[in-house]
């Protein structure tokens, strides 16, 4: 008797336990777009009803000194997991906190010899379901009595985790009875049958079917000088990059906007998502991609003009992360940028690099010199004479907002170009 009760005390204790960690997702090694010190990786993720469970294991390479290193420890790591670790999803649109770690300290007191490798556990709050790609952030690099610390930062972790579907409750339900109608008397009562006075033709006319006429969608707005706010006439394209109909060639189309309000509109026949670039001469051409669903979009162009000490972000430049090599989505921003040097033959430009914060100082210089150095090859492959092109890379060093934020972060990572002489 004693035997059974003890049985089924250890039973109830450990019940909730296992309904937690019950698992509903699992994803091994997925596939993380970048991460902060090489040393760690990702094993698995797991999604259960209370936690989002992540296994890392850490190896002691020996290969950072001065990193995650002591000065006297003789190449081994100290290594730990900092409490205000979070994971981020949707650039920082929500946080989820860690609720503990296991097999790993708190602080930075593990000691971990070269070749050795640590298997440990992080637990954080349930993701949201329908959000399959997060960054974990577990804190800034620092220096700490003379040691450089690296974190255990991991960015774009591609995770199983689809939306949940709504329950179908109305199943579940049971229909109450709806009470019968009052019988009201009738002065007159009309017979069931009424005899029809055309055959074939019912005596009263059948409504018309009217549907629900479409919105008319539109993007529209104004083109300006930048610097006076001026209206200046200017030449809209457009083109449908995306969408339900779109197969990504759809050809390109025009509008102008009209003086004297430098007002301009696009009819939008195919909803999706489309490029729309503002060129005028005298100035640098400026594009953005607008996304057109049910209602209009309104889009402001303000143009920069050829002029010297004129400065402007090319947005449409992209690279890999952490990686200096262009992406063939930059190559129409920077052909635009050949044209106008080509219709200016005395145009000077100067492209300077920029990056967050986040990483080694000197790596992220290194990194943004490498990047505008590019760009240049790319204009002096057009036929760009390289004398024309100045580079320099500042790194982290001209944030332009507090980076803070993963919604910031890639606001700071750009390419920018100023008119040195015309």
């Amino acid at each position: 008797m004693k035997r059974h009760l003890l049985t089924c005390l250890v039973f109830l204790l450990w019940s909730p336990c296992l309904w937690a960690q019950r698992v509903q997702y699992t994803t091994e090694r997925p596939r993380v777009e970048d991460v902060n010190d090489e040393d760690v990786t990702i094993q698995r993720v797991e999604l259960t009803e209370q936690y989002t469970i992540i296994y890392m294991k850490f190896r002691g390479s020996g290969s950072r000194l001065g990193q995650r290193l002591g000065p006297n420890l003789g190449g081994t790591n100290n290594i730990g997991f900092q409490p205000s670790s979070r994971l981020y999803v949707n650039q920082g649109e929500r946080s989820f906190k860690l609720v503990r770690a296991e097999n790993i300290p708190a602080e930075m007191r593990r000691r971990v010899d070269p070749g050795e490798e640590v298997d440990f556990v992080a637990y954080f709050e349930r993701i949201t379901p329908g959000y399959t790609v997060f960054d974990l952030f577990e804190c800034k690099d620092y220096v700490e009595r003379g040691d450089r610390i690296i974190c255990f930062n991991f960015w774009g972790v591609h995770i199983t985790n689809p939306e949940r579907k709504p329950k179908d409750t109305y199943a579940q339900r049971t229909p109450r009875p709806r009470p019968l109608p009052p019988v009201q008397s009738k002065p007159n009562p009309q017979p069931r049958y009424q005899p029809r006075n055309t055959p074939g033709l019912d005596e009263t006319p059948a409504k018309p079917d009217v549907g629900v006429a479409p919105v008319a969608v539109a993007i529209n707005g104004l083109t300006r000088d930048a610097k006076t706010r001026r209206p200046v006439a200017a030449t809209l394209t457009y083109r449908l990059i995306s969408g339900a109909e779109a197969a990504g060639d759809s050809p390109a189309d025009s509008v102008r906007s009209t003086l004297p309000g430098g007002n301009y509109k696009i009819p939008i026949e195919t909803r999706g998502v489309y490029a729309v670039t503002a060129s005028a001469k005298g100035y640098f051409s400026q594009s953005d991609t607008l996304a057109t669903n049910r209602t209009a979009v309104t889009r402001d162009f303000d143009l920069v003009p050829i002029a010297a000490g004129s400065k402007i972000t090319l947005r449409a430049v992209y690279f890999n992360v952490s990686k200096y090599d262009l992406k063939p989505e930059s190559f129409p921003e920077l052909d635009r940028l050949v044209g106008v040097m080509q219709e200016n033959p005395t145009l000077t430009i100067k492209l300077e690099g920029h990056t967050d914060t986040v990483g080694d100082f000197d790596a992220n210089v290194e990194l943004s010199r490498n990047r505008v150095d590019e760009v240049k090859r790319y204009l002096v492959s057009k036929g760009i004479n390289a004398n024309r092109i100045e580079t320099i890379g500042y790194g982290p060093s001209r944030p332009i907002n507090t980076n803070k934020s993963l919604k910031e972060r890639p606001e700071n990572r750009r390419v920018e170009m100023v008119v040195v002489n015309v």
